[in-house]
């Protein structure tokens, strides 16, 4: 009788009284004392009002059953589904939207399914998981900015691989003190690699002088990651396992006197204990360092550059208090390197021309740590 009479006048009512009909209808499910054949009637009638013509129409039941636990799950399902002022509420609100059922409409969701979704005031790991692979970097700064998600490591990493490059995204993860170091490389890459492509792309550098710029810089941030890490030797077994840890940030981390990396290195890629490794290390000279250098991979005609640079280190101080703690190169090391390459007799041509850049690099370093200089930087801003 209930579901006859409202079809019946539906037909001519406008769509302001059918919206107020269908929501008093919606709160009767969920607040009346009803019998179950009414009870029944009435969930038949909202059903049928899941095909109305008008959204406000089927706004007013989804806002109306969005917070219930006793509202029909079939048709929470299906205002989930459609057109999203519709799906929002109970994308956002409905207890009775399971993590089988948020993990399917994350896939199949836009954009603003995926962000409501990422809201919710509880949201576990597999659905946060699910948005992190595949939600947009809208979703994905919701889901981080959500204090309420359960987020595990594997699943903020798979977000800083996706949209690291996304500025908001990447405000985000920044902003969490639970970040891992591999995960800061990982975002710190991104945001290398996208400006690397749009300077080339603009004509400002070559392709090339793009891309070593990019490259140095995440050598710079590496080491500033490691320094700050409390497991040095598993974010070196990261840089290896993605191809990031080169012969050339195993010689900026010497030259900017950072031992603990170094040896980290060493022992990660070539088995050695780290204790057998830091022996070998303090005797640079010996045979011992020059087979765990081999067996580490690097390369052969660094090793007298690695050796010099070490022994530099070790008559200076490898802890230069005057760079205040930072990843800056030392640029009496990196003269004592260049020294090393004189009178060679294996091919070094490549390695002194990076030597020479890491001198330039060092000199401004070392010129700005003497000369703040606050005055020229006001200007140029």
């Amino acid at each position: 009788m209930i579901a006859e009479r409202y079809l019946e006048w539906a037909e001519t009512a406008p769509q302001h009284m059918r919206a107020e009909a269908a929501a008093a209808l919606a709160r009767s499910f969920i607040y009346d004392d009803l019998d179950a054949h009414s009870r029944a009637e009435v969930e038949q009638v909202l059903t049928r009002i899941l095909d109305d013509v008008s959204l406000s129409v089927r706004c007013a039941v989804s806002e109306t059953l969005a917070p219930s636990a006793r509202a029909p799950h079939s048709i929470v399902l299906s205002l989930a589904q459609d057109a999203p002022d519709v799906a929002e509420p109970v994308l956002e609100r409905s207890p009775l939207l399971g993590d089988l059922d948020l993990v399917d409409l994350v896939a199949v969701g836009g954009t603003r399914a995926q962000i409501a979704i990422a809201g919710r005031a509880r949201l576990s790991a597999p659905v946060a998981a699910a948005l992190a692979e595949v939600g947009c970097a809208a979703a994905c700064e919701a889901l981080l900015a959500n204090k309420a998600a359960r987020l595990t490591p594997s699943a903020i990493a798979t977000i800083a691989r996706r949209h690291g490059h996304d500025g908001a995204v990447r405000d985000e993860l920044l902003a969490r003190p639970d970040l891992p170091a591999e995960t800061r490389q990982l975002v710190m890459r991104s945001v290398a690699e996208a400006l690397s492509a749009f300077v080339s792309g603009c004509g400002w550098l070559s392709a090339d002088r793009a891309r070593r710029a990019a490259d140095e810089a995440c050598d710079r941030g590496a080491i500033a990651i490691a320094a700050s890490t409390e497991d040095t030797a598993r974010f070196v077994r990261h840089l290896a396992g993605i191809g990031q840890f080169t012969p050339t940030l195993a010689l900026r981390s010497v030259l900017s006197g950072d031992l603990e990396l170094f040896e980290a290195a060493l022992s990660t890629l070539s088995g050695q204990s780290q204790a057998r490794v830091a022996g070998f290390v303090r005797d640079s000279d010996g045979r011992g360092f020059a087979s765990v250098y081999q067996q580490a991979g690097l390369p052969r005609s660094a090793l007298p550059v690695f050796r010099a640079a070490l022994a530099a280190g070790r008559e200076i101080g490898f802890a230069d208090e005057a760079t205040g703690g930072q990843a800056a190169l030392s640029r009496r090391m990196v003269e004592r390197a260049i020294t090393a390459c004189e009178g060679s007799e294996l091919d070094v041509g490549p390695l002194r021309a990076l030597l020479r850049r890491f001198a330039a690099e060092a000199a401004r370093e070392e010129a700005r740590r003497n000369y703040p200089g606050e005055a020229l930087t006001a200007q140029a801003a």
